[in-house]
């Protein structure tokens, strides 16, 4: 067998196990649409319409295909997403609220795993070699926060898709001997990036990274007019391909205009004063004492990535360092993963899916660093196995959740079984309510948990939690939040101590949890990180119902948990107190 069919087989190997991963389990919460951005685009895609004509589409005050104009006045993503999965609907004739959703994860399965393809082709033109590329895609497709995004119907997807896209353009153009094929590198880098920002606006911050290649062009070939033109391509086709793929970002229906949209910037702003510590914004709450740079570096070691993936990212970049004068192109992932890194983990919010578009290019970076190291051994391939062994131990227990029934959809069948006909269940204000489905027989009763703490509120919560028969917590949403800022929340922070140890009168009496596992038999152990915080009063309640090894990620950032696989739990009220002793209870205490 030649070394070129050995290649070929191995990257199938590597693409197989990157579909493998990214379609298995799409149908991950039973067609219940537990993701709140997923539901949110499934309705806006649903309800758009395709315009007749290009004019039609381009005029931003009447074109059905603008989110604006079908009622929803905050829109804040981009609208070349929802367009071309419309369009796949309509062409498919899955154009149904069911279908749309399911047809935009398999968007999603199938960008994230052509991201892999995009990988390994960077990374064989920037080193010249196949070991580092082969690499370079296996740790990407290995990377749990792809995988998991793979299987949602969002934006992020899209735009970390053609931002690589547009950087294997700028890759290309550097090392094309052709000022045509240069020319066409330009044009269809310019057309990627503009699809890029057309998904998500914060594209805009690879901006820096095309013109810093562009400056390693520069400097490459000394070369003025050739750069010159080569920028005059990438602006216009990136100009052209933003406005044809957002048209409504701009305010007029002409071709060529750059007078912007004011709904958009105004929902833009609305949104920036949402996402600060001043907010009173419920999911702001859960970031205001979020520590800078180490939260996120926390998650994505132990989540993202995984340990082993990340001990060898970060090993990485010390020979990706001093390789630059070699493989001077390595400069522009190294800009990318550190600028962007830094600025977001320094942001007041930190979701981990904002670090998304950073993981192609650590796998860039680990697959040079790791091939760097193992070219110092005679004999590489016992530590090669084996680092590839506990580089898979992550994403295999990660899957596990996609091959279980979700947590919310395991409890709705528990209540349905368990809840006597009649019972009031309580659903905590800006989460999930609980059973799915058929809520015939059941009161529910909602909490206002997220308004601020006064005697009022907590008159009005002891009467609520009197007439409430169980109290559904359908994620760590509320509790984990709210118990981070108990200077905002000091009652309510005191009620999660008492309702959790039992002092309200509330039992516990089932708990629900998806978590990632590796069935060992014989073996029942469930793996805690240390310095827990989200959510850590539920700790000492903790359950760990599966056999083999669980990795109890409940704690983690909750943006990585509370859509595929929360924790449920389930209290009944037993002891009955009256609202006078609950009030008293809770400000006392």
């Amino acid at each position: 067998m030649t070394a070129r069919i050995k290649i070929i087989l191995l990257l199938l190997l590597i693409l197989i196990l990157t579909a493998v991963s990214r379609l298995y389990g799409l149908d991950w919460d039973q067609g219940s649409g537990l993701h709140p951005d997923e539901r949110f685009l499934t309705m806006v895609t649903a309800d758009i319409s395709l315009p007749d004509s290009l004019a039609g589409y381009l005029d931003t005050s009447s074109s059905p295909a603008n989110p604006h104009n079908r009622g929803y006045g905050f829109y804040v993503y981009g609208t070349f997403p929802v367009v071309f999965v419309k369009w796949l609907a309509v062409s498919l004739n899955l154009d149904s609220y069911t279908g749309i959703m399911h047809l935009g994860r398999q968007v999603s399965a199938l960008l994230d795993t052509g991201l892999v393809i995009l990988v390994y082709l960077i990374a064989r033109k920037i080193f010249s070699a196949s070991p580092p590329a082969l690499l370079a895609a296996f740790f990407y497709a290995a990377s749990v926060l792809p995988i998991q995004l793979a299987h949602f119907y969002a934006v992020d997807t899209f735009m970390t898709f053609f931002l690589v896209l547009s950087f294997y353009f700028l890759v290309s153009l550097y090392f094309s001997p052709s000022l045509i094929l240069k020319s066409l590198f330009s044009i269809f880098l310019g057309v990627c990036f503009g699809l890029a920002i057309a998904s998500k606006i914060s594209a805009l911050l690879f901006a820096p990274v095309i013109a810093l290649g562009f400056l390693v062009y520069a400097v490459h070939t000394r070369h003025l007019p050739r750069l010159l033109l080569l920028l005059f391509a990438v602006t216009i086709s990136g100009y052209f391909s933003l406005r044809l793929a957002q048209p409504y970002l701009f305010a007029d229906s002409r071709l060529v205009t750059l007078r912007p949209n004011p709904k958009v910037i105004s929902n833009w702003r609305d949104l920036n004063r949402m996402s600060t510590a001043d907010a009173s914004f419920p999911p702001a709450v859960q970031w205001l004492h979020v520590p800078k740079i180490s939260y996120s570096l926390g998650n994505l070691t132990l989540w993202g990535l995984g340990l082993p993936l990340a001990i060898v990212a970060f090993f990485s970049f010390i020979p990706a360092v001093f390789h630059l004068r070699r493989h001077p192109l390595l400069i522009l992932p190294l800009v990318w993963v550190s600028g962007l890194f830094l600025y977001q983990s320094v942001q007041f919010a930190q979701p981990i899916r904002y670090f998304y578009p950073i993981y192609p290019f650590l796998g860039i970076i680990s697959g040079f660093g790791f091939s760097h190291f193992l070219s110092r051994f005679r004999h590489p391939g016992l530590i090669l196995a084996l680092t590839l062994t506990l580089a898979l131990i992550w994403p295999v227990s990660f899957l596990s959740i996609y091959s279980r029934p979700h947590s919310r959809v395991s409890a709705s069948r528990w209540i349905n079984q368990n809840v006597p006909h009649g019972s009031t269940l309580s659903c905590e204000h800006w989460d999930d309510c609980l059973p799915i489905g058929n809520t015939q027989g059941i009161t529910i009763i909602e909490f206002p948990l997220y308004g601020q703490d006064s005697q009022a509120k907590w008159q009005d919560m002891s009467r609520r939690l009197d007439q409430t028969d169980y109290i559904i917590l359908s994620s760590n949403r509320l509790y984990g939040s709210i118990m981070t800022a108990p200077e905002r929340y000091p009652i309510t922070t005191s009620y999660y101590q008492l309702l959790f140890s039992g002092a309200l009168g509330f039992s516990k009496v089932a708990e629900f949890t998806s978590r990632p596992n590796l069935p060992f038999p014989g073996l029942h152990l469930c793996l805690t990180p240390p310095f827990i915080k989200y959510g850590s009063v539920a700790f000492s309640s903790q359950q760990c119902p599966l056999s083999g090894v669980s990795f109890v990620d409940d704690y983690a950032d909750e943006t990585f948990t509370v859509y595929d696989h929360p924790k449920v739990l389930i209290f009944q009220n037993t002891a009955r107190l009256s609202p006078p002793e609950i009030f008293n209870k809770i400000s006392s205490f």
